[in-house]
């Protein structure tokens, strides 16, 4: 026998409420590099590797930063078109349901 699935849409929109908001928190993050580079640019001559290893990695962590945000906005809006296919479906199947009754009474 199949399992039943119990679905609360409201619960997938909370789900993608937070996956939303884990998502602009992180796209946030990359704003703060600009003390980071400032300090970086200080540095002398010397430095210039140090300078240039840490402008390579604060731009791998932007893009590391940039693609979690994408993920969990994509995650968040899945989760609302689920919930809202799942309504659809639902009321569709219950007013199916309801003439079917009526048509066999």
């Amino acid at each position: 026998m199949a399992e039943r699935i119990h679905v609360v849409p409201d619960e997938l929109r909370r789900a993608a409420r937070v996956h939303q908001d884990t998502a602009d928190q992180l796209s946030t993050v990359p704003a703060g590099h600009a003390g980071i580079l400032a300090s970086l640019d200080s540095l002398g001559p010397i430095f210039g590797e140090l300078r240039d290893a840490g402008r390579e990695l604060l731009d791998q962590r932007r893009a590391c930063y940039e693609q979690q945000a994408a993920a969990h906005a994509e995650l968040a809006s899945n989760l609302r078109h689920a919930a809202d296919v799942w309504e659809h479906q639902d009321s569709a199947a219950a007013a199916e349901l309801g003439r079917i009754a009526q048509d066999g009474s």
